[in-house]
């Protein structure tokens, strides 16, 4: 997987999203099929970052053929019970996911396991649940994403999008399942049952309608395609990274010293060298505030100009 294709797909996904969300579908076709034919997909529907020829290439897999599916269903009844039990009165521990993937409406999720590493706070909340993926290491321990409750509210849509890798499968368990809501994955329409599990592969493009009256939840968990070798499952596994160490990398890297957040969002406050160089520059020029567009810097003064 060379770096060059790498970041010429990243180039295509990102265009191609913001042309899906803007309704402009033909035109995100199009775009898909230009980078087929350059030879950076196979399939104008699978476009993921990290695309591996050995990975995986169909939308939607058989349930049955996996072992875990059916450790998954058999204790649904108690992962449903410690649900129903916890959410009574209220949502702990779960927050919003990453908002550009929802059109509309609301989503949530409570992560579990993420790139082989125990959420400790979350799964002292699902204590159940956590027992039950826990004796899944595929899941767990091995698993190249995450393990998260997903809860989506009626009238929600998440937009056409397509997962990083199609080195890994993605299984949804159904936990409370409305009329109303199902999920796309390539040219295959899916929906859910409480109690069964469906398995497809997200580097495919695939989004969720949520057409019902009441909340769908699902566990959701990532794991290595079976069809990869040995030698690259670990290679992949050794790539991992989590939430943590994204920032921890990004923080690094700008020379960051603390992240907080406000009411009004995240607020970064760089080293001592960094503050004393942004402070100096600004109070020379007389700018109050500067932004980022791209590689370029705009800078705003305290008279309203910008430059």
């Amino acid at each position: 997987m060379g770096i060059v294709d790498t970041e010429l797909r990243r180039t295509y996904s990102a265009l191609i999203e913001v042309m899906l969300r803007e309704g402009l579908t033909s035109l995100a076709r199009e775009t898909a099929e230009t980078a087929v034919r350059q030879g950076l997909w196979a399939d104008a529907s699978q476009r993921p970052i990290d695309y591996w020829p050995e990975g995986g290439h169909q939308p939607v897999y058989e349930p049955s053929d996996y072992w875990f599916v059916g450790h998954l269903e058999n204790s649904y009844s108690a992962i449903r019970s410690e649900i129903d039990a916890l959410l009574a009165d209220d949502r702990p521990g779960f927050a919003p996911v990453d908002e550009p993937l929802l059109g509309k409406g609301k989503w949530d999720q409570v992560v579990l396991y993420e790139a082989g590493r125990r959420q400790e706070r979350a799964c002292e909340l699902f204590p159940v649940t956590a027992s039950v993926i826990e004796q899944i290491p595929e899941a767990t321990t091995l698993g190249p994403g995450v393990v998260t409750l997903s809860w989506l509210e009626p009238g929600s849509h998440i937009v056409p999008h397509c997962g990083r890798t199609n080195a890994q499968m993605r299984v949804h368990l159904g936990l409370r399942v409305p009329g109303g809501a199902s999920i796309r994955v390539g040219d295959q329409t899916l929906t859910w049952e409480e109690g069964r599990c469906i398995v497809f592969d997200d580097s495919y493009e695939h989004e969720v309608w949520h057409r019902g009256d009441q909340p769908r939840l699902v566990l959701l968990l990532d794991v290595l395609n079976p069809c990869l070798d040995a030698a690259l499952r670990t290679r992949l596994l050794a790539r991992r990274q989590s939430s943590s160490d994204q920032i921890a990398r990004y923080l690094a890297e700008h020379d960051i010293d603390r992240v907080e957040t406000d009411d009004h969002g995240v607020v970064l406050r760089p080293s001592a060298g960094v503050s004393a160089l942004v402070r100096r520059y600004m109070t020379e020029t007389g700018a109050t505030a500067v932004q980022r567009h791209g590689r370029e810097l705009r800078f705003e003064y305290g008279d309203g100009r910008q430059s």
